[in-house]
């Protein structure tokens, strides 16, 4: 079939690189069908919109039984149409008959969930449940940073700043030092250091101590004196958590403020040595 890279066909010589090779990255969902069998044909259409709507989380493989008898068998295949998902190199799980778009989406959402079942999740209020779905479909897609600042801002509006933080961590320095998920890591590292406060342990380093000064200063909503500060952490090592406290400082003029403090940290980011 191959109408696009996400939706292929299956055979027996390819079934162990194509199906179960593929499941230890990801969902695949393999469709045993029959061109005799007049459920069949109505189902698949119907697989194919709902593969598209996933737009490549999902792999989809059509297995012709007709062709492939031996190998449906095997699987335990004994009535068309019949739908499997393989994961981590197993089948999972099965759906029979000439289900429904709502039925399938349902069915695909359970392994890779949509954008729209996360976007629906967060317009309800379930801002928990967003998180964890985003989460999961970042699992599905590690070469993604996008995923993760997706989860990172759900977690954030869940009140959850540290995991937040954790999160972007965890990310490669080049992933987190780009774009949004650099101010958005940068926010949150002043966030959570304010949040430790006299609980974390004494600084080992003048950087990271007036990194911390920073983060004080942010607490107070004093933006100029958290810049000041940030600046001179930069300055006393520009290497201090791979630049943080620059990028840090970049984030804090992103804030609403008075204009005489946006004067003010546009001119200290202009003037720092180095600049």
């Amino acid at each position: 079939m191959g109408v696009l890279s996400y939706i292929v066909d299956g055979s027996a010589e390819n079934f162990p690189r194509l199906v179960l090779e593929n499941s230890r990255r990801g969902p695949v969902v393999v469709n045993f069908w029959s061109p005799r069998a007049g459920p069949c044909l109505v189902l698949m259409p119907r697989l194919v919109r709902v593969a598209q709507e996933y737009g490549g989380r999902v792999l989809l493989v059509m297995l012709n039984t007709d062709e492939y008898g031996e190998l449906a068998t095997r699987l335990g295949v004994r009535a068309l149409p019949l739908v499997k998902v393989f994961r981590g190199g197993a089948e999972i799980d099965s759906l029979q008959g000439a289900q429904s778009e709502p039925e399938l989406r349902a069915f695909f959402g359970k392994y890779a969930p949509s954008p729209d079942a996360v976007a629906g999740a967060y317009v309800r209020g379930e801002i928990a449940q967003a998180a964890r779905l985003a989460a999961q479909a970042a699992l599905e897609r590690p070469e993604d940073p996008e995923a993760a600042l997706r989860v990172a801002r759900l977690l954030v509006l869940d009140k959850r700043p540290r995991e937040a933080f954790r999160l972007l961590e965890a990310l490669p320095p080049q992933g987190r030092e780009q774009g949004e998920i650099a101010l958005l890591h940068a926010h949150l590292a002043l966030l959570v250091t304010a949040l430790e406060g006299d609980a974390a342990p004494p600084p080992t380093s003048e950087a990271e101590a007036l990194f911390r000064a920073a983060a004080t200063a942010v607490a107070r909503d004093d933006y100029v004196g958290a810049c000041e500060n940030l600046v001179a952490s930069a300055a006393c090592d520009s290497g201090f958590r791979q630049g943080l406290a620059l990028r840090a400082a970049h984030a804090l003029a992103t804030l609403p403020m008075a204009r005489e403090a946006r004067v003010r940290i546009e001119t200290l980011l202009t003037d720092r040595p180095g600049a």
